[in-house]
């Protein structure tokens, strides 16, 4: 639905702890993928909510998990670290980026192969999925709590603090202020439909 929307309908799927985070939907197997709140607890159910597993309980940190479902690939962001990288039984792990700096936020292009964080000096970064080509996107020298980042094409969406933006990824783009919440903006995401997109915060 658009956002905002007068007409929300919202579906109860399954039981978490309080405030989980890094959630992701491996749409081939029908499984929702999520972190609970302390970050250290990897679960799984099936879209329907159904059979709950825990896949991993010796994560730390963890507020990002990004899914590549066509090669089997799992991203997970340590907002201290950097981003590991592992199959879905969480096999063959590696780390292909550090964070310089508090992260809280990643997106991935798929048709890019890039994977893309916002860390809280307001620095957009990237990364290839195999670790190598990190480079900064964009520098926009604000420092914020940067919660969510969606990509799209050759525009990357953003929320810092209360602020929906859009920006094209060359560097010295202009930003565009999309929408302004009274509250913080902790998640978006970025659909396309027949040429348009949707965000849901």
């Amino acid at each position: 639905f658009p956002y905002p929307s007068q007409n929300i309908t919202l579906q109860h799927v399954v039981n978490t702890s309080s405030s989980p985070t890094g959630v992701a939907v491996d749409s081939a197997n029908d499984h929702i993928y999520w972190v609970k709140s302390l970050g250290d607890t990897l679960l799984r159910c099936k879209l329907d909510g159904t059979n709950v597993t825990v896949v991993c309980k010796s994560l730390s940190n963890t507020y990002m998990i990004q899914l590549d479902v066509t090669n089997r690939w799992m991203y997970i962001g340590d907002y201290k670290k950097g981003i590991s990288k592992s199959r879905f039984d969480l096999t063959d792990m590696s780390m292909i980026a550090n964070f310089t700096t508090t992260t809280y936020c990643m997106d991935i292009d798929l048709i890019e192969q890039r994977l893309y964080w916002m860390n809280q000096e307001g620095d957009i970064k990237s990364v290839n999925v195999d670790g190598s080509d990190v480079k900064t996107i964009i520098s926009t020298n604000y420092r914020a709590y940067y919660y969510a980042i969606g990509v799209f094409g050759s525009y990357i969406y953003y929320a810092g603090n209360n602020q929906l933006v859009m920006r094209n990824k060359s560097q010295g783009s202009t930003p565009t202020i999309l929408y302004n919440d009274t509250n913080t903006i902790r998640s978006i995401y970025v659909f396309d439909s027949t040429g348009m997109y949707i965000t849901l915060t």
